[in-house]
């Protein structure tokens, strides 16, 4: 049979942002039975949250918020106190479809609503994100038959083919002359993801700012430790790629007292994310015949793609400066509540803007006053890196802050610098306008005349002057060997035909 259109349907699951939404959580803070608060240091809160349950439309966010409030007591040391408070809330949106997406918890921001000597309440403002795979099944024509013309289109796009999701338990350690652990803050992330057969293989690095007591008082150290293990991808293979996030799902300190007191630390880091890869459609876009009209259902389809995936390395650096009233910096005890907000991501030709704020609190020892004392800074950033990127697309970014190192160089100046680790995935919808459906009309009255002429337009291509001639493409060609396609408008195109005589 001459009119045999044949069709497809290509499963193009792709990777987008799904939705995100905020929560906030409260918590109080009471300071064991007999102490009081004389003076808050510095606050800090650490979210973590997952999707309990997935439907169609809505997603149940289950989390955590850990607080956290160094204070000096009525005896003159510093303390902390810490409460963990647990939240749930609902998501809806369109784009969820079910599944298992990641979930991205960010605390945006902590203020303190009271503070008593017995009592400190805080709230915070906690961004959660979905990010997951959004199916789509795509159906066009991929052949129409042996008397049909046909030009067909590359589309290139992303599929989604597994879903990586895993623990592993990381342990480290450190000699210190330590009398008891007061507080950890660790924060996690992923350096490298390396798709193989039926995992992923993700290193990263986790970096703790331990606050200890010793005996000559609060003392900090700071611990960084990298890590490296798979999690288990079913249908991934060697080739692929994967885009991956870790979070610090526990972090467990311990004292070990012998010839040298050490400080041990066990984590359990959860990594999840997904494994992809590139494919491409050649699906038909424009048909004819030169024996009959056709009858074309048309469809305009998307596809996401994904066009680069980077994990990199880079800093911000800065001052703060000592309100008037503070006292003079003798020396710094410790980092507390380090954070990253990224507040734009931005795509231009060849690369990508990441700006952001770093904030932190810096505790600080000064002889002037025989006391301990906080001042809170922050680092704006801009960071421009080149990676695969146009203007338009979406940029999916992640920055977590490595060490910080805080030095003094004056007695109300502090020089900060912070390592950032970014993880950034740079997205782009495409679209083609396919033929979903094609059906042979009425036969079309053979033209009369031996000899046609058509006047080119400007970046005519040879398709489409053989279409408006109603003639095949290799005739065209063959007819007028001197022509370049496409035209440079202007041109006569030539086409003869062989006339039957009744």
């Amino acid at each position: 049979m001459a009119f045999e259109p044949i069709y497809e349907v290509a499963a193009c699951d792709g990777l987008q942002k799904l939705c995100s939404g905020q929560v906030v959580a409260e918590a109080k803070l009471v300071p064991p039975h007999g102490e009081e608060i004389t003076k808050v240091l510095g606050v800090s809160a650490i979210a973590d949250a997952s999707a309990s349950e997935v439907f169609t439309g809505e997603a149940r966010i289950k989390g955590k918020v850990n607080f956290r409030v160094l204070y000096i007591g009525v005896d003159g040391e510093n303390k902390c106190i810490d409460s963990l408070v647990e939240f749930s809330d609902k998501i809806t949106s369109d784009a969820i479809v079910g599944g298992k997406p990641c979930v991205f918890a960010k605390v945006l921001d902590t203020d303190i609503v009271s503070a008593t000597t017995g009592e400190i309440k805080l709230s915070s403002v906690v961004e959660v994100e979905l990010f997951g795979v959004s199916p789509k099944r795509a159906k066009y024509l991929i052949r129409g038959g042996d008397s049909i013309y046909t030009r067909d289109d590359k589309m290139e796009y992303t599929k989604v083919l597994s879903e990586a999701r895993g623990m592993h338990e990381v342990s480290a350690e450190a000699a210190v002359s330590a009398l008891s652990i007061e507080a950890i803050e660790s924060r996690a992330c992923a350096k490298k993801a390396i798709a193989s057969s039926g995992f992923v293989v993700v290193d990263g690095e986790i970096v703790s700012d331990i606050i200890y007591r010793g005996e000559g008082g609060i003392g900090h150290i700071s611990l960084t430790t990298p890590f490296s293990f798979e999690v288990e991808a079913s249908g991934a293979a060697s080739g692929n790629q994967a885009v991956m996030a870790v979070r610090i799902d526990s972090a467990l300190a311990s004292i070990i007292s012998g010839e040298e007191t050490t400080v041990t630390v066990n984590y359990i880091v959860e990594a999840s994310g997904f494994v992809y890869e590139g494919r491409t459609l050649m699906p038909i876009v424009d048909t004819y015949s030169t024996t009959n009209k056709l009858n074309l259902t048309r469809e305009k389809l998307s596809f996401s793609c994904v066009k680069s995936n980077t994990y990199f390395e880079d800093e911000a650096d800065g001052s703060v400066t000592l309100d008037s009233g503070l006292p003079i910096v003798d020396s710094i005890i410790t980092p507390l509540g380090t954070s990253v907000i990224l507040t734009g991501a931005y795509a231009n030709d060849g690369k990508v803007t990441l700006e952001g704020l770093v904030r932190t609190v810096i505790v600080y020892f000064s002889g002037e006053s025989n006391s301990a004392n906080s001042v809170e800074a922050q680092l704006p950033f801009s960071i421009s890196k080149p990676i695969d990127a146009s203007e338009g697309d979406s940029v999916y970014a992640t920055c977590e802050a490595l060490a910080v190192n805080a030095k003094i160089r004056r007695g109300n100046e502090i020089d900060l610098r912070v390592g950032l680790q970014f993880g950034v995935t740079v997205g782009c919808v495409r679209e083609i306008e396919v033929i979903t459906d094609l059906s042979e009309g009425e036969q079309m009255i053979a033209p009369k005349s031996a000899l046609s002429v058509h006047i080119g337009s400007k970046r005519e291509t040879l398709w489409e002057v053989a279409k408006g001639l109603c003639t095949t493409p290799e005739t065209i060609a063959e007819q007028n060997p001197e022509l370049v396609f496409p035209l440079e408008g202007g041109e006569r195109v030539i086409c003869y035909r062989k006339l039957e005589r009744n």
